[in-house]
């Protein structure tokens, strides 16, 4: 394709005109938002509307970046022609581009400014990137996100997603369209637009928890469009994933769209690990390019593993054995997971300054778990042959299910009082949440040889036994408002008030305890946005955060009467837009400080709010288009921690002073990828991080770490591409996930050939 601009080389005044080669993005940008890739055979479903609104309004999800084939020609406008010689350069082709890495606005309906003029620090991963990098789950999407570091499950209870955010615990911090994602699971990005990270406190906009930020997962959702995409992979390990993505029109205003998923692996160098799971995520959407739209969609996720609980610490540092030591029993354990998410939208625009959305979700997450997390049995020391010591094979198990009931309403109007032009946002969240458990103790569980465990042991002795049945059930209101009030054309002061009620009931059946906690908390928000120039952006914000006791839908005489945590953060950053919006620039100085962190009462032993933690740091990050064939994303994060107040103490020693764990002084991580010769592209990425505690007592830690990836992809033709990449092309042995007692590498070298079509 061969689109011809022209540019006047005077402008009306006589005056030199724009130089070509900003004439040449100028042109490149004003297409963006009109062409759909088709040279790509899945292009990222973000450059079109989420869903179809024709509106315009913040629900709309695009992306900049896109492009076409441009013939650049240089000449004057009729009015100059007229009057001045003509001149012209020779036509200059430049090949179809890829879309770019750069979201100027969130899937989310309660945050309609553009990212841009946000005063948060917001990281997006965009679809392409997800695509170029060959991620097939959302924990190596995240790794695109400095400031993140991941960590181990416990024995038996939560594995899935588990990760810090700043420092902060963020397992409870995952949603998906703005609507909480509890449960416990590893999460596909099958259908999945993109990912968005929303660095600080929150609970203004998402209520309990996010002390270090939210992960946000925008779902894919049909459009006024007929196309069927693909995907089918295969690498070493064998790996086999084959991805669907069908839509189809209805109508002029109705669309059917449905995405499926397969996937399964024995993870690279992890002897024994095994990962199997599908999915299905179909969804229709009535009234698209209306004024009112109704979205019915229905997500399922199927899991079956062996589960991987890595290598246990051995005198403050994982044991020294091979990459590929396994400790579990390769009969017995088991990591089953059945997702079903059922969601029913409706936006409403009363006027271009009213509107409405409506999400009403439920969803049910079980879970069936008995892995074998290892632990140093006895009392070794540094003399101790490692032929002699033995490794304990804990063996609990858990039968799980989570479930969410909620409504969710925002309503954002764009008013004008005394002068003043005022974004508002007020919402109401009303939901139920529980929490059912039924754990089992196993006995003559068969321990293990450090250097040598065997994985299929005589297991014939083991027996298995209820240990507990407990049952959680909340409730919880939320009300909220925020408003962006424009002072002067370029300053905008952003406020908040967000009440909420979490009411939790607690029942062992076992033992026949019984435990209730009412919380209620206000959260607040607070914000100067400084706009110099239309594509910049400088901005001081405040904001704080809330964690109950039953965050995690579980109580117990230690919390039962222990009032919310509370966090609050101060953050001042900027944001800014070059090469006409087809690169982003953003940084940020931060300080989260947890005031009343709970922490074990040295008598009693129950948790009290006597602690107090701190997190300050730096981040800058970058993403976009350098060049027409240059794509780029880009990060780095400093964390200083530290454990200002504890009463905790470990052989003697407090933890007062330590390091927070799970979060590392730094982390880094670069992708970029170069278009060439038409059909080509190369790409790689560096990602780091350093050394990370697993305990509050920093006893045990793990070293830094680069991983290195690259890919090639060509484009056989408009409607097929082939993409080869390579994880951890340097094999570098790493613990990529830690829990205070073990640590779980990430894999060893792994090679993936996939084919992508689109008709």
């Amino acid at each position: 394709m061969t689109v011809t601009t022209t540019a006047s080389l005077c402008s009306d005044t006589g005056e030199p005109a724009i130089h070509p080669c900003s004439t040449y993005w100028r042109s490149y940008m004003s297409r963006q938002r009109r062409r759909r890739d088709k040279r790509s055979p899945i292009p990222s479903q973000a450059a079109k509307a989420r869903p179809q609104s024709g509106d315009g309004d913040s629900s709309t999800y695009t992306r900049v970046g896109q492009t076409v084939a441009l013939t650049v020609t240089l000449a004057a406008t009729n009015a100059i022609a007229q009057q001045t010689e003509i001149l012209t350069a020779p036509p200059v082709e430049v090949r179809e581009q890829r879309p770019g890495y750069v979201v100027p606005n969130l899937g989310l309906s309660r945050l309609p400014e553009p990212i841009r003029d946000i005063p948060q620090s917001i990281t997006v991963v965009p679809q392409e990137l997800i695509q170029e990098q060959g991620v097939t789950n959302l924990r190596d999407a995240l790794r695109n996100v400095t400031g993140i570091s991941f960590q181990a499950g416990e024995g038996g209870g939560p594995q899935g997603d588990n990760l810090s955010l700043r420092g902060f615990n963020a397992r409870n911090d995952f949603f998906i369209d703005g609507v909480r994602d509890q449960g416990s699971y590893f999460r596909d990005v099958f259908n999945l637009e993109a990912v968005e990270v929303l660095k600080g406190p929150s609970s203004l906009y998402f209520g309990r928890g996010s002390t270090g930020g939210i992960i946000n997962q925008v779902s894919k959702l049909p459009r006024l469009e007929s196309f069927y995409a693909g995907s089918l992979s295969f690498g070493n390990g064998f790996l086999f994933r084959a991805t669907g993505d069908i839509n189809q029109p209805l109508s002029d205003t109705a669309a059917f769209r449905v995405n499926f998923m397969a996937h399964r692996e024995d993870v690279v160098d992890r002897d024994e690990i095994e990962l199997k799971r599908i999915g299905l995520a179909p969804s229709v959407t009535f009234g698209l390019g209306t004024s009112t739209q109704l979205t019915l969609s229905y997500f399922l996720q199927s899991e079956d593993n062996i589960p991987d609980y890595g290598i246990p610490f051995l005198f403050g540092k994982p044991a020294p054995v091979p990459r590929d030591t396994f400790y579990g029993l390769a009969r017995e354990d088991v990591e089953e997971t059945l997702v079903n998410i059922g969601t029913l939208r409706l936006d409403h625009r009363f006027s271009e300054a009213l509107r409405l959305r409506n999400t009403l979700r439920y969803s049910r997450v079980d879970r069936e778990a008995a892995p074998s997390p290892p632990r140093i049995a006895g009392s070794p020391t540094p003399d101790t042959p490692l032929s002699a010591i033995t490794v304990t094979r804990n063996h609990p198990g858990r039968d799980t299910t989570e479930t969410i009931l909620t409504n969710q309403s925002d309503l954002v109007a764009n008013v004008k009082t005394f002068g003043l032009e005022h974004t508002l946002v007020t919402g109401l969240e009303i939901g139920t949440e529980s929490f059912d458990a039924t754990r089992f103790a196993f006995r003559n569980v068969p321990p293990a040889t450090l250097l040598d465990p065997n994985p299929v042991p005589d297991t014939s002795g083991m027996s298995r036994s209820v240990s507990a049945i407990t049952d959680t059930d909340t409730f919880l209101v939320g009300v909220y408002a925020s408003d962006t009030i424009k002072l002067l054309p370029q300053l905008d002061l952003v406020g908040g008030l967000r009440w909420d009620l979490f009411d939790a009931d607690f029942e062992n059946r076992t033992t026949g305890d019984k435990f209730s906690r009412t919380d209620r908390m206000w959260s607040h928000r607070a914000g100067l946005v400084f706009h110099p120039w239309p594509t910049h952006s400088y901005y001081f914000a405040y904001g704080t955060s809330f964690n109950p006791s039953a965050e995690a839908l579980a109580l117990s005489a230690n919390t039962a009467d222990t009032p919310p945590e509370e966090s609050r953060s101060f953050e001042i950053g900027g944001k800014v837009e070059l090469l006409d919006g087809a690169l982003m620039f953003q940084s940020a100085l931060f300080r989260i400080d947890k005031t009343n962190a709970r922490t074990p009462d040295p008598i009693s032993g129950l948790q009290v709010l006597e602690g107090e933690q701190r997190v300050q740091g730096f981040e800058i990050g970058i993403a976009g288009r350098l060049l027409p064939s240059w794509n780029v994303f880009a990060g780095y994060t400093y964390l200083d921690s530290e454990i200002l107040k504890s009463n905790e103490v470990v052989n003697g020693e407090s933890v007062v002073g330590n390091d927070m764990p799970n979060a590392p002084t730094h982390s880094a991580s670069l992708w970029t990828t170069y278009d060439f010769l038409k059909r080509w592209q190369v790409g790689t990425g560096v990602f780091y991080v350093g050394e990370r505690f697993a305990n509050n007592a920093n006893t045990n830690r793990v070293s830094d770490y680069v991983r290195w990836d690259a890919t090639v992809g060509y484009q056989l033709n408009a409607n097929i591409e082939l993409r080869l990449n390579a994880i951890n092309l340097t094999d570098t042995f790493y613990f990529e996930r830690i829990h205070p007692a073990h640590a779980i590498p990430g894999a060893g070298r792994t090679f993936i050939v996939t084919g992508l079509f689109r008709f």
